[in-house]
């Protein structure tokens, strides 16, 4: 079992990336954030995990391919651009991902890493904020 403070760097993140790798395409990017900010209740830490991992994609595609893991990192020409409505999407979903009421939040509490964590996802904001 993989767990570590990037932003792939845990097996759910990984399998969701290797997936889309096989079958490129933003509909399950943006099928998987919209699913994470519509949830209603508490969030379980694997979709927070692959929320982050598709949010990463997102910025990814507007930003640093270095984001993605570097056996991946072709995704981003085999997606090609985000879809209009992507980057307000994952900003939305990291929202949920570190606000009340998400698993995998409380999970990174319980460690020593949480700020290395919110590091990441800070970073990863930052990149989806500066996109127009």
């Amino acid at each position: 079992m993989a767990w570590a403070s990037g932003l792939f760097d845990n097996d759910e993140a990984m399998d969701f990336v290797g997936d889309l790798a096989e079958a490129p395409d933003w509909r399950t990017v943006v099928q998987m954030l919209d699913h994470v900010t519509k949830t209603a209740g508490y969030l379980e830490a694997p979709e927070g995990e692959i929320a982050v991992a598709a949010a990463a994609i997102v910025a990814a595609s507007i930003g640093d391919v270095t984001i993605l893991p570097d056996s991946h990192r072709d995704l981003k020409t085999a997606l090609g651009a985000a879809p209009d409505g992507a980057v307000a999407l994952a900003r939305s979903a990291l929202a949920r991902v570190v606000g009340p009421a998400s698993e995998l939040d409380e999970l990174w509490q319980e460690g020593e890493d949480h700020d290395a964590w919110l590091t990441q996802i800070a970073a990863l904001q930052t990149t989806l904020s500066a996109a127009k």
